[in-house]
């Protein structure tokens, strides 16, 4: 028990120092998205007329209606979310790896600057990493077959409420329909007397977005994800190959949301997703794999597009590619030197220095780097 309150009680210091700690002084200020964050959530009629990203917008009015606390509400709810998506993080990758190797993964998104940079700001981009919501639900599912039903209902809620994401409903579609295949597959019933009320439920849900779409159509573009315009489908091919650069090559610079041009991996994650890749392609071709795989290519279509849905999206995905590749060095490893323990030691010490080294570079690169960029400080000048 006491090992346990320890365990629990780092990890809550680790997340107060990594998402609340210097919240509302790391800048100068802050951002004219947080601006309009704020100031959307001052009328329920905006929100009835454009429900879009509402469980982000309808938690900022309640917080500032009792803390009054102006803008930094704004970021207190997106560190909150941020959070949540840690913690679903950390159950997709228990799902499919050991205890260790799922920590070790969840520390490494948790820390990504990536993942900072998002959750420290005060926008409902926040919601994107919702993604993780869907995965766990749909990995519990295949796996639980006697709480089946219990999940469902609760799929149902979130697929409602994460409706109103911008192109998080193409997500719920592809777990749906590879949850169907593989049901189908392997001959596993599907508990149809529940399946009207969790469309039933679903649809509730999404009454308020089909209400206010009946006078505002583009809400449906929106929700989507999809762009407003036409021509910008011009430009697909060359904001595929930007959103792959900003992995491992260069970023597109935007102050708000990357330090200069820097990719949001370093050397060592760049490894471990490179051999991530291989193992879910050749050597693990499972459910899990082709989930993540078909997840991630729909990702990058979908950021590609330039609508609504934002690189953020991307990045649960290919950390659980760098725990996929992580594992996949362990198992070899061990499996070369099975009973040598110089070789099992060497093997750990080198692990521990290489990650040591990519939460070290992530968290200088969030907290030392990106605030003393002038660019940064001029675009977080604004104040309440």
């Amino acid at each position: 028990m006491l090992k346990l309150g320890l365990l629990f009680g780092s990890l809550a210091l680790l997340a107060y120092v990594l998402y609340f700690h210097r919240l509302g002084t790391l800048l100068p200020g802050y951002n004219s998205l947080e601006l309009q964050s704020l100031h959307g959530a001052t009328d329920w009629h905006k929100l009835v007329q454009d429900p879009i990203n509402s469980p982000y917008i309808a938690l900022v009015w309640l917080l500032t209606a009792v803390l009054h606390h102006g803008v930094l509400v704004t970021r207190i709810v997106a560190a909150c979310f941020g959070i949540i998506a840690v913690m679903a993080f950390f159950l997709v990758a228990r799902l499919r790896f050991n205890y260790w190797v799922a920590l070790t993964g969840t520390l490494l998104f948790a820390t990504s600057s990536g993942v900072l940079h998002t959750t420290r700001l005060g926008t409902a981009q926040i919601l994107q990493l919702g993604i993780l919501v869907l995965l766990a639900l749909v990995l519990m599912y295949r796996r639980y077959r006697s709480h089946r039903v219990a999940l469902g209902y609760l799929t149902a809620v979130a697929c409602g409420i994460l409706l109103y994401v911008p192109g998080l409903i193409w997500f719920e579609v592809l777990g749906i329909i590879l949850l169907w295949l593989t049901m189908r597959r392997h001959r596993q019933p599907l508990p149809g007397q529940h399946a009207a009320a969790w469309v039933g439920i679903f649809l509730a849900c999404a009454t308020p977005l089909v209400i206010a779409s009946i006078s505002h159509p583009q809400l449906l573009l929106d929700a989507g994800g999809l762009p407003h315009n036409v021509d910008t489908l011009t430009n697909f091919g060359v904001n595929v190959l930007h959103t792959l650069m900003s992995l491992a090559v260069r970023s597109n610079g935007s102050p708000v949301l990357w330090v200069g041009h820097a990719p949001l991996l370093n050397v060592v994650e760049l490894v471990l997703l490179t051999i991530g890749l291989y193992s879910s392609a050749y050597v693990h071709q499972g459910f899990y794999s082709r989930l993540l795989l078909a997840t991630g290519f729909l990702g990058v279509v979908l950021v590609s597009l330039g609508g609504g849905v934002a690189f953020i999206c991307l990045v649960p995905v290919i950390y659980l590619l760098i725990c996929e590749g992580f594992f996949f060095l362990l198992q070899q490893w061990f499996a070369v030197f099975p009973r040598n323990p110089v070789a099992r030691l060497t093997g750990i010490c080198l692990v521990t220095v290489m990650l040591s080294f990519s939460v070290l570079y992530q968290g200088r690169l969030y907290f030392v780097a990106w605030p003393h960029n002038p660019a940064v400080r001029h675009e977080f000048s604004h104040h309440n």
